[in-house]
């Protein structure tokens, strides 16, 4: 996840970063300091890609909510998190539909429970793209159960249907993993959602859909490790 971090007080601006990174996983974070709503609208305008932007009201420069409603200009869908300590300002804030009010200091649960939500309704919004009978098929990845190499194609298991695509199946996985990291290959012909395991063995898992698929020997102990941080970080 790709958040800006908005504030024009460097020690705020240097805290709600590293709080960020550390209840998310800096491996699976990158914050991007700012220190006006002016320099973040620079990066915007220059094509700068974020997935979502914590941003101060209370700025000299351009303050959060003026920053706010120019973003929302050109980007109706990025979420924005204000932070501030005057919670009166939460009305306004509902000009520019603003994701989240938090008050500074921002409180580690209350950060913890954003990031959170963020991450499901990012997932909720990202999307896999296969090759079909010609025609690109556009699908869910939160959908996707699991894939499995067959023969020079891959077999895309989802709720509801599957697909087939030609294609490596390396290919697939460096697919499926830069969409979501909820991913785990537990066979060299099979790649599993963490979402939709129902149940695991020392052979084999079982998936919410009936499937089961192959564990690859010694393979058990990780997928349980990911398991239990998966249910841990999302609470499922």
């Amino acid at each position: 996840m790709r958040i800006a971090v908005v504030d024009d007080e460097s020690i705020f601006r240097k805290q709600t970063a590293s709080a960020i990174a550390s209840l998310y996983g800096r491996e699976n974070v990158s914050c991007f300091l700012y220190s006006d709503g002016s320099e973040l609208l620079r990066s915007i305008a220059n094509g700068f890609e974020l997935d979502a932007v914590f941003l101060d009201i209370e700025m000299k420069d351009v303050d959060g909510m003026s920053c706010a409603k120019a973003i929302r200009k050109v980007n109706r869908d990025i979420p924005i998190v204000f932070l501030t300590s005057h919670t009166e300002m939460a009305m306004e804030g509902y000009e520019v539909d603003a994701f989240r009010f938090l008050a500074k200091p921002v409180e580690p649960d209350k950060l913890r429970a954003t990031l959170l939500d963020l991450e499901r309704m990012l997932k909720e919004d990202e999307k896999i793209v296969l090759r079909e009978d010609g025609e690109d098929v556009i699908l869910p990845i939160k959908d996707l159960i699991y894939a499995e190499a067959s023969n020079n194609s891959v077999h895309f298991v989802f709720r509801g249907s599957s697909h087939e695509t030609r294609m490596k199946f390396s290919d697939a996985v460096r697919t499926i993993d830069s969409l979501s990291r909820d991913f785990l290959k537990v066979h060299r012909s099979y790649v599993v959602s963490l979402a939709h395991i129902r149940k695991v063995n020392s052979g084999e898992i079982l998936m919410d859909n009936g499937d089961t698929v192959p564990v690859a020997r010694g393979k058990a102990g990780e997928v349980r490790e990911r398991l239990f941080e998966f249910i841990r970080r999302t609470g499922r």
